[in-house]
């Protein structure tokens, strides 16, 4: 039978704003029967602005995400997913630990210190995640971080150099540590949002820096109980398939399972049940 579990702590989801590390929402899945017989092992975190513009977004993840994880489908891969759901500075739903609370926990000072600060969150964590290295011959770590928004990379709206700098020093941490960053804005975002988060993630100009591409991808889109199960699945498929390479192309055949990212075409599925 699969190994797929899913933790949560015995208390509420949010307890007068505070997370606690024995609350966290880890949920273990993959389309590998169990960790010793997958070609990889995922270990993501979805990092997300929980400000009230947020709320329904929030809301469409926790209603889809354990189901995709424990259900997932990957044409090129067969990946042993850990994935981890935290607020930035705030908590709800299945978001219900921070990244500012866990690197405290860790004994680290957080650059993260408010809800809207996707690039500061994606540095914490890039910086203090416990990163596994526990693949076995024949199989391969991938870590990757998912940053969600609808503002600012510092401090929510509106954008200025600022959030081009809290960016850039997050572009810079997960492409020196090898973390794939996924950047992912929610409907109708703050003007000069989508360029600042595609480019945090995936390479260019902006701001005064030159950015690297991380390997992750951008996304964009209503974040609705019908299409968040393929773009969590999207985004699940890449990174346990080994990202981009980093390089700003989409190799073959990885880019089979970027439908949901709007860079290509899903040619093909396979599904195990067990």
């Amino acid at each position: 039978m699969s190994q797929h579990i899913f933790l949560k702590g015995l208390l509420a989801p949010a307890l007068l704003g505070i997370a606690f590390n024995a609350n966290a929402t880890l949920v273990i899945g993959g389309d590998a029967v169990n960790q010793a017989s997958a070609s990889s092992i995922l270990d993501i975190v979805f990092a997300i602005d929980t400000s009230s513009s947020m709320a329904d977004d929030i809301s469409s993840i926790g209603v889809k995400a354990r189901t995709v994880i424990e259900n997932l489908s990957c044409p090129t891969t067969d990946c042993y997913v850990r994935a981890r759901f935290m607020g930035i500075a705030g908590v709800s739903g299945i978001f219900n630990e921070t990244v500012r609370n866990y690197v405290l926990d860790k004994g680290g000072t957080p650059v993260s210190n408010n809800s809207e600060d996707n690039g500061p969150a994606v540095t914490d964590l890039v910086n203090y995640y416990d990163w596994a290295t526990d693949a076995g011959p024949g199989q391969k770590n991938y870590w990757a971080v998912v940053t969600i928004g609808d503002e600012g990379t510092e401090n929510g709206s509106p954008v200025n150099q600022s959030d081009w700098d809290a960016a850039y020093i997050a572009n810079q941490a997960a492409k020196s540590k090898g973390v794939f960053l996924f950047s992912w804005v929610a409907d109708d975002p703050f003007a000069g949002v989508p360029d600042l988060f595609r480019t945090m993630a995936t390479g260019g100009s902006g701001g005064g820096y030159t950015f690297a591409d991380t390997g992750g991808a951008y996304i964009s889109g209503p974040l609705t109980n019908v299409t968040v199960d393929q773009q969590l699945e999207d985004i699940l498929c890449l990174a346990g398939s080994g990202g981009t390479g980093g390089n700003g192309t989409v190799p073959e055949p990885a880019s089979m399972v970027l439908a949901g990212l709007g860079l290509s075409a899903l040619a093909m599925t396979r599904r195990r049940r067990l």
